[in-house]
């Protein structure tokens, strides 16, 4: 699985399916990574609430908001990409999680 660490995905990174997102603004101003470990284990807030398994691929401070929440790329385990606020992920760590619970 390929994920983007340390550093601001690019639009390339997106391309080649190693980034979810990349926040390119018209100013060139450029987002910083989110010191997080990349890749690790997640559960992330659906809009109904439930908590989807997922896998952490990618952390950026906002663009326009760096002191605000994170922004998250994320794969779910049926492959859907997703980008959230770090307020909508629980982060599991990079072990293999022994229980999952609430998983939708």
């Amino acid at each position: 699985m390929s994920f983007i660490a340390g550093r601001p995905a690019t639009v390339h990174d997106v391309d080649r399916g190693s980034a979810v997102f990349c926040q390119q603004c018209d100013d060139a101003q450029q987002s910083e990574p989110f010191e997080v470990a990349v890749p690790q284990y997640a559960m992330w807030h659906d809009t109904d609430e439930a908590e989807v398994p997922a896998i952490l691929v990618q952390a950026e401070r906002h663009v326009t908001d760096p002191d605000g929440d994170a922004v998250f790329g994320l794969r779910t385990l049926d492959g859907h990409e997703v980008v959230a606020n770090s307020s909508e992920v629980r982060l599991l760590g990079e072990q293999v999680p022994t229980a999952a619970p609430n998983v939708r």
